[in-house]
């Protein structure tokens, strides 16, 4: 078994290539720098997504595709290149994937996709209706709708499955992305909590889950991959429990979330700021509930682990790797 990965130096993509390796499957990475960090029995390829002269015969051979790089950012003036990175360069990596003859290609998409809902009690899922104006006004999300409306088209001439994980949480996230709310919560003597939600998921059941989307996902099908539908106060609760700490938690009303989003809109020309924008301020007022009965029912995709224990996984990894400040450690 041989495998080609797109986005391996990222938080899923290490913790993906590392499984890959333990159940022996040979693992070609498409990376774009030298210091990638990865294991010395990886055979690395540097290369581009937009550039597919860069990688154009390195995925002969590999029974499986596994696409998760994407640039990341929800910064409104990064909209083109989001869609170029995330929907050419999808295009250009699943032609790559049919010209080597793939038998399977596995494409990490994202659970936004879905659309978020505005109550508690409207959990989405693949078939729920995507409003047009959440897609004009989230350049992320329409850059990996853009991805998967490539995978949904090309799935016709190979097989292609789409995943949309939930927000992420677990050992290995080196870059902090979900880990930026664990640190908050454990640095912070008072903390303000949105009245919002959002599912969550561990790192290595998202593994799970790409791995059995590439055994049994019917092609052009996507499956959302999330654990448990929380509020923020119950995510903030349990992550302040892990970490051992007792933050003021002061709720904020929902009133408050056009002046929030209106006074971040005014500085956003000023800061340029990829994750602190005005869309996620409202975002954090409204609940990204999803359900998973897709993937447990066809791909027999069930998670491990409770949210708790990722949290204890990640902060476990967060100190070891020297991710959070010594005043703060127990």
């Amino acid at each position: 078994m041989k495998a080609f990965v797109t986005g391996a130096t990222g938080f899923i993509g290490r913790r993906l290539v590392d499984r890959l390796c333990r159940d022996g499957v040979k693992v070609v990475a498409l990376v774009r720098t030298q210091n990638h960090g990865l294991p010395p029995d990886v055979q690395v390829l540097y290369g581009d997504l937009l550039s597919p002269d860069s990688f154009q015969r390195g995925g002969e051979g590999c029974d499986r595709l596994y696409h998760l790089a994407a640039l990341i950012s929800f910064d409104p003036r990064q909209r083109d290149r989001l869609c170029r990175v995330n929907g050419q360069g999808t295009a250009n990596i699943l032609t790559a994937a049919k010209r080597w003859g793939v038998k399977r290609s596995v494409v990490v998409s994202s659970a936004c996709t879905v659309g978020i809902s505005e109550r508690p009690d409207q959990v989405l899922d693949e078939d729920s209706p995507l409003p047009e104006s959440l897609v004009e006004r989230h350049p992320y999300l329409a850059s990996k709708l853009e991805a998967e409306r490539v995978a949904s088209s090309m799935a016709q001439e190979q097989t292609v499955v789409i995943v949309n994980p939930t927000t992420v949480y677990g050992p290995g996230d080196w870059s902090l992305n979900s880990g930026t709310l664990v640190r908050k919560v454990a640095r912070s003597s008072i903390l303000p909590v949105p009245p919002g939600g959002s599912n969550v998921v561990d790192v290595d059941d998202v593994v799970e889950g790409i791995l059995l989307a590439g055994e049994r996902g019917h092609t052009g099908r996507r499956y959302i991959l999330g654990g448990l539908n929380l509020s923020f106060r119950q995510i903030f609760s349990i992550i302040a429990a892990v970490v051992g700490r007792r933050p003021l938690f002061l709720p904020l009303p929902f009133w408050m979330r056009r002046p929030m989003a209106g006074t971040v809109r005014l500085v956003e020309g000023v800061i340029h700021s990829r994750f602190f924008t005005s869309q996620i301020v409202e975002d954090l007022f409204a609940f990204k509930y999803y359900s998973s009965h897709r993937a447990q029912h066809e791909l027999g995709w069930k998670p491990q682990y409770g949210f708790a224990q990722s949290i204890e996984r990640a902060w476990a990894f967060y100190r070891q790797a020297g991710l959070v400040y010594k005043g703060i450690e127990n």
